[in-house]
């Protein structure tokens, strides 16, 4: 009868105990879902702001007020992207990614050198997007990455249009 008593409470204790134990983390899935999440959500907003600098260069319309607010707002998607992507190890598909943003953002910025006059604020301007553009080259905080993202971009965009555009911190990120 104690035999039986002591066989059940062993049991129960076994039972509960074992709801106790953590399943093992998978850090690594989660991390590349989140990288990809947060590029993806960059190059989202990019996508609706970088065709209207576009449209203003095209249009002769780009001044001080209409360019400013919208070269504002892709500081802050670049800011938000390299906040969430701190600490985070990007793959070989995040590098290529980054390496597109960074081609987006110098072809986009470039057609406002040939308005520069119109927008006095410009240099100013484009140092702030050189930062934060910086910062997420740097994310990853190794040399090895921003040589893999160098590769990527230096076949998809020229130096020369970074140094034209003066991002001098986003080229020393990339090692030029």
């Amino acid at each position: 009868m104690i035999a039986s008593r002591l066989t059940s409470i062993l049991f129960f204790a076994v039972a509960f105990t074992s709801t106790l134990v953590a399943s093992a983390p998978f850090p690594a899935e989660r991390q590349v879902s989140s990288v990809s999440d947060i590029l993806t959500t960059l190059q989202s907003e990019l996508s609706s702001v970088l065709p209207q600098i576009d449209t203003l260069v095209s249009s002769a319309t780009a001044n001080d007020d209409t360019v400013t607010p919208l070269i504002q707002e892709v500081v802050s998607a670049l800011d938000g992207a390299s906040s969430s992507l701190s600490g985070l190890t990007l793959g070989g598909a995040e590098k290529e990614e980054v390496a597109g943003t960074v081609t987006d953002v110098a072809q986009s910025l470039d057609g406002l050198l040939s308005v520069a006059d119109d927008i006095p604020s410009l240099g100013g301007l484009l140092s702030s997007v050189d930062t934060s553009l910086s910062q997420v080259v740097d994310v990853s905080g190794t040399e090895t990455e921003a040589s893999g993202i160098l590769s990527l971009v230096t076949g998809l965009v020229d130096v020369p249009t970074l140094e034209s555009l003066g991002f001098d911190s986003t080229l020393a990120s990339l090692g030029l």
